[in-house]
C-alpha cells in the first residue's frame, strides 16, 4: 500500500475474511510514519440500532486518519468508533459486575441502562445520535461493502467461537501529500493543528503520552492475568 501511494499518489487496500484487527490506529500511524496520510475503516459485529429502532444493523466501526508530522512519526492520529464507547469497555464492566454510566447503551426495550449486562443483551448507543450511525454506515460500505467482507449483520460475534470466524474487513487509504496539495501541505498542516496548541489537544496525544508511560511496564489485574495464563497454556 505505502509503496503504491508513493509511486501513484493515493492507494488503497481492502481486506476481507478478516477479524478484530486491534486498534486501528496502530495500522493508520504506521502509514503517517511512512509520509503518507492514513485513513482507515474496520467494520464489526453488528451492536448498534438505526436511529429510534431496537434491533443492531451495524457494528461499533471505528475509523482512524493519521496524519504524518514530516520526521518520521504522526503528528495526530485519530480513532473512534461510531458509538459513544467501545464495546469492549462494556464488556469489561459487565465482567466485572461494575455499572455503566448512562447514555453509554440501550437494553433489550431500547431504554437507556446503567446495567452492562442488560446492554449487552441490547445495543450500544452511537455517538453523536444519528450521526454516529451515519458514520457506522460509512465505514460499513468502506471496511465491509467494497471489500466483500461480511456486514456486521452477519458477523458473527469477536468473543468465543460461537458461528465460525466473523469475516470482517478493513479498508485502507494512502494519499501521498506531495501529489495532492502542491507543496502546501506542511504549511496547512501547522495552521490546523496549532489552533489545538495550548489549553486543548490534538486526537492521540494521550495515546502517546502513555505509550512512553507504559514502556517501564504496565498494571495487569489479577484476573485478567489468570485468564491470560489459562489461555498460554490452552494455546502451548
Amino acid at each position: 500500500l505505502i509503496e503504491a501511494a508513493r509511486s501513484q499518489g493515493v492507494a488503497a487496500l481492502a481486506i476481507r475474511n478478516s477479524y478484530n484487527c486491534g486498534a486501528l490506529g496502530y495500522h493508520t500511524e504506521r502509514i503517517a510514519q511512512a509520509g503518507l496520510v492514513g485513513l482507515g475503516f474496520t467494520n464489526a459485529p453488528a451492536s448498534i440500532a438505526p436511529w429510534g429502532g431496537r434491533k443492531a444493523a451495524v457494528g461499533t466501526n471505528p475509523l482512524s486518519l493519521a496524519v504524518p508530522d514530516g520526521q518520521g512519526g504522526a503528528r495526530f492520529v485519530i480513532d473512534q468508533s461510531a458509538s459513544v464507547v467501545a464495546k469492549s469497555e462494556v464488556i469489561k464492566r459487565a465482567r466485572a459486575g461494575e455499572p455503566i454510566p448512562p447514555g453509554w447503551a440501550f437494553d433489550a426495550s431500547g431504554e437507556t441502562t446503567t446495567d452492562a449486562g442488560e446492554a449487552l443483551k441490547g445495543t450500544m448507543a452511537p455517538a453523536g445520535g444519528y450521526k454516529g450511525v451515519g458514520t457506522a454506515l460509512l465505514v460499513e460500505i468502506f471496511a465491509a461493502c467494497l471489500t466483500g467482507a461480511n456486514p456486521g449483520l452477519v458477523a458473527s460475534p469477536f468473543s468465543g467461537t460461537a458461528g465460525g470466524p466473523p469475516g470482517t474487513g478493513q479498508f485502507f487509504l494512502a494519499v501521498s501529500p506531495e501529489a495532492t496539495s502542491g507543496g502546501a501541505f506542511a504549511g496547512n498542516l501547522e495552521t490546523v493543528a496549532g489552533a489545538f496548541i495550548g489549553e486543548a489537544r490534538l486526537p492521540g496525544t494521550r495515546r502517546f503520552g502513555a505509550r512512553e508511560s507504559n514502556a517501564q511496564g504496565i498494571e495487569v489485574a489479577a484476573e485478567t492475568l489468570a485468564t491470560l495464563e489459562k489461555l498460554a497454556g490452552i494455546a502451548a
